[in-house]
């Protein structure tokens, strides 16, 4: 019970945070990234030292500079050019020291799909940075964690992965997708955005790619043998266990409306 009581408390502190960090504005939506960023390179850091792999801090410097090459380009409409920096920074980096696994992850794994997520504050139409697809984005998210978890716990009963995730179940997973397909219909009906199909194919992407993000974590856990990517989050474990559905959903759904918004 007490579990459960702390899980519940830090999800709504978390929920908070995000959604009130995306309301209040581009400039603390990207602080707040920047600090889910930084502290996920912290975890990803230590779980990597467990395997004596190398891990310098300054391999994470081009992925923090994404965040603000993004609200450049999009806020002040700045060069797209400026989005060379960042992988050009951490080539000369591979180059000079090595490619290393620490530098790839932190640049690929959290910097791209973060930015990514920050991004999409400047994809629907009208002026500036607008708060609704982010939010919408993160809730689909949640949701889907939320109802895979419950669907599981009470009808699981065919696991999908025994090795990699013992607790994933293929009642789980359905019902995640089932959910998130209901909650993709009720934003498209509540808001008018975009078209039906564009926000069931946006709730597939999240519970198909929600899973996998799920499943790379565990696999990577699995690997240094630890159960959680850290402690800071009392009932969840660390950032990185947090969050990691949506490093593999952000990047996706950006795509997605990219080309959308190409199409139409």
């Amino acid at each position: 019970m007490k579990e459960l009581f702390l899980r519940t408390l830090t999800g709504v502190a978390l929920i908070v945070m995000v959604a009130g960090s995306i309301l209040l504005g581009p400039v603390t939506f990207s602080a707040v990234l920047l600090l889910v960023y930084l502290l996920g390179v912290k975890e990803l850091f230590e779980l990597l030292q467990k395997r004596d792999l190398s891990t310098r801090w300054f391999r994470a410097i081009p992925g923090a500079l994404l965040f603000l090459i993004v609200y450049g380009v999009f806020q002040f409409k700045q060069s797209l050019l400026w989005f060379i920096l960042p992988p050009a920074l951490w080539l000369i980096s591979a180059l000079r020291g090595g490619i290393t696994l620490s530098g790839t992850l932190a640049f690929l794994w959290l910097a791209i799909p973060l930015s990514s997520f920050f991004a999409l504050g400047w994809m629907e139409d009208g002026p500036g940075f607008q708060y609704r697809l982010p939010l919408f984005i993160i809730a689909l998210v949640w949701i889907n964690d939320t109802f895979a978890y419950l669907s599981g716990s009470l009808l699981g009963r065919h696991k999908m992965t025994p090795i990699l995730s013992p607790g994933k179940t293929w009642e789980g997973f359905a019902g995640g997708i089932l959910i998130t397909l209901l909650a993709g219909w009720i934003i498209w009906n509540s808001t008018g955005i975009a078209t039906l199909w564009a926000w069931f194919g946006i709730s597939l992407l999240v519970s198909t790619l929600g899973l996998a993000g799920d499943l790379f974590e565990s696999g990577l856990k699995r690997t240094v043998k630890v159960k959680n990517t850290g402690e800071l989050l009392p009932g969840h474990g660390g950032v990185l266990d947090r969050f990691d559905s949506l490093l593999f959903v952000a990047p996706a759904v950006l795509i997605l409306i990219i080309l959308i918004k190409l199409v139409l």
